[in-house]
């Protein structure tokens, strides 16, 4: 299988289609230009990371929102409910240095069908739209990130035909119709495989072979649809797609086939059902609501603890929702030893414990039945985002009273659907107040076509996961062998390896994810510019993508985060499914180029 260069182009979508999830940062410089906001690198920007980038479908849905129901002065955000509307505007009150700072929420609908063949194409859909000044919109925006329960594209997509856009002498839903087949007719281009020959087939594209291309997808289309994508298009069948990813993640219906059952029911907890498992908009959003039912069901707002370096946004939510946390960024057993010692001289209380397995970009395992021992005994809750290690390689869920995952990574894989699920564990002692809690407060704000696509998406998860685990390993090895580079960061050569190896699943690995250093940091930026990847944010892609992980996530905070022994020169790497001979002549090349 040859391999064709993945676009090297500031701002071109990865992979490019309308509602991709990352975009393109080709190289050191470009990611720096990014952060400094100079105009070479940002008036190129036309797509990025869905809660850092604000996708220009829903801009141009603000607009008109703006333009027909604003006041002087107004800009406004769009979120996929009233009750979420309202949170942002508590946000930005608690935040405004003006104590008389105007903000006011709107809810606007749209039709549902009035016949059993509109309810393919249509759905009822409401929105919450936040009204502010612009002087506010930093904080509004903050939200938006920290939150992550902003509208998706696809959402804003349909809002904005429904509202806006419906062509009056056109059938009931031609033109929604029109626009998915377009969409679909991009994926096709791009999904060849999931990986090289996707960007093979885009590449002659570009290059002026398109024809041929074009000429088949119009004559394979329907056929395509039915075959491939299956209910991608019938919106009526979106509950049915939910339910499904329900119990795919839950472990009811899509169980790997490598698990022996006895260690699946033992580890997984088998009163789990589909029932306990929610849908939400984004990855941040599952956390975020998790963080929101513990201040609502606590009888005493605390803190909580960040224990291990974690995502940005993690953080973000812990220091500047509720009480505030106490951080401890090193996530080791010493780190441990003395949360149990300030815990059992009572210098402090918390409500909860917060914690990524691995930790992202570090590779750290925390000592999960430490932590919950501790839990036990001193009456706090934990919440696990395993995003990086996945379900099929570790089982988390006995040490946690909630799990939050970021569907957007290799569950999906596809890199065009953001997403995240939250599931209660039954056997907690939290779970009777926070069930009644999610029985009365919580919405299913996942958009119906989202969930069509991450329902296709997510059907070989578990062969794509184990693929990746194997590539990843020899990756580690070749990157481990170079005298280039001075650490490795990975689950399996971390101090904190019998700790992943203790939730480890029967056969699974340790995971796509790999960051590493170099012993000259001007050896990685060559090594970086030259590595011929794909390059911008997010993880868990069907192709290889890297990043400059500090310079990319904590531009700002630079010397800040080297306490935490997160260097800035730090480079990560997630695995694809591309063939690993390839992969490892691409790094090969690039590590002996520098």
């Amino acid at each position: 299988m040859m391999y064709t260069s993945p676009s090297q182009e500031i701002g071109v979508p990865i992979p490019n289609i309308p509602h991709a999830v990352s975009v393109t940062l080709p190289t050191w410089e470009a990611t720096v230009g990014y952060e400094e906001g100079e105009n070479w690198v940002v008036s190129k920007m036309n797509s990025g990371y869905p809660r850092f980038f604000i996708h220009p479908i829903i801009q141009e849905l603000c607009r008109k929102i703006e333009y027909k129901y604003g006041r002087e002065g107004e800009r406004c955000m769009v979120y996929p409910s009233y009750k979420v509307a309202k949170r942002c505007r508590e946000f930005i009150k608690s935040k405004s240095e003006s104590p008389s700072v105007k903000v006011r929420v709107l809810q606007l609908s749209t039709p549902s069908p009035k016949t059993e063949e509109e309810k393919s194409m249509i759905v009822e859909a409401s929105i919450g739209v936040v009204f502010f000044q612009a002087d506010v919109y930093h904080l509004a925006k903050n939200y938006w990130q920290h939150s992550g329960e902003g509208i998706s594209s696809r959402m804003g997509e349909y809002i904005l035909n429904e509202l806006f856009e419906k062509e009056k002498d056109q059938g009931p839903h031609s033109r929604r119709s029109s626009m998915m087949k377009s969409e679909l007719q991009a994926q096709k281009i791009q999904s060849r495989s999931p990986s090289i020959s996707a960007n093979r087939s885009h590449s002659n594209s570009r290059n002026g072979n398109s024809n041929g291309v074009v000429d088949e997808l119009d004559k394979e289309l329907d056929t395509f649809i039915e075959q491939k994508h299956g209910r991608v298009l019938d919106l009526k069948f979106a509950t049915e797609a939910k339910r499904a990813l329900r119990r795919r993640i839950c472990g009811k219906a899509d169980k790997s086939k490598n698990q022996m059952e006895e260690m699946e029911k033992a580890k997984r907890g088998k009163y789990l059902s589909e029932t306990d498992v929610y849908l939400f908009p984004s990855g941040m959003a599952s956390i975020f609501y998790a963080h929101h039912a513990l201040l609502k069901t606590s009888k005493q707002v605390k803190k909580s603890v960040c224990f291990g370096f974690p995502y940005v946004d993690t953080l973000n939510i812990l220091k500047k929702f509720g009480a505030g946390c106490y951080f401890l960024g090193m996530g080791d057993d010493e780190s441990l030893e003395e949360l149990e010692r300030e815990l059992a001289a009572g210098e402090i209380d918390i409500m909860a414990l917060f914690c990524e397995c691995p930790s992202n970009p570090l590779l750290k395992t925390p000592n999960l039945k430490k932590i919950r021992q501790l839990a036990d005994q001193y009456n706090f809750a934990v919440v696990v985002d395993e995003t990086v290690g996945n379900f099929l390689n570790i089982h988390v869920l006995p040490y946690a009273d909630m799990v939050a995952s970021s569907l957007t990574k290799v569950f999906s894989g596809d890199s065009n659907v953001l997403a995240g699920s939250l599931i209660l564990n039954p056997l907690s002692s939290y779970y009777p107040t926070l069930k009644k809690f999610f029985n009365e407060e919580y919405e299913d704000l996942f958009w119906a076509e989202d969930a069509l696509w991450l329902e296709r998406n997510s059907r070989d998860f578990a062969s794509r996961v184990h693929k990746i685990d194997q590539t990843a390993e020899q990756v580690v090895e070749l990157l481990s062998q170079s005298p280039l580079i001075s650490k490795v960061y990975y689950p399996s050569l971390s101090a904190s390896k019998k700790h992943y190896d203790d939730i480890k699943t029967h056969n699974g690995g340790y995971g796509g994810l790999i960051s590493f250093l170099f012993h000259d940091p001007d050896e990685a930026v060559k090594f970086f510019n030259a590595v011929n990847l794909h390059k911008g944010p997010s993880l868990g892609t069907n192709f290889t993508l890297a990043c400059p992980y500090a310079i990319l996530a904590h531009y700002q905070e630079l010397e800040e985060i080297a306490q935490w022994e997160v260097d800035r020169n730090l480079i990560r790497i997630s695995i694809g499914l591309e063939d690993p001979v390839d992969l490892l002549q691409v790094l090969k090349k690039s590590l002996d180029a520098c």
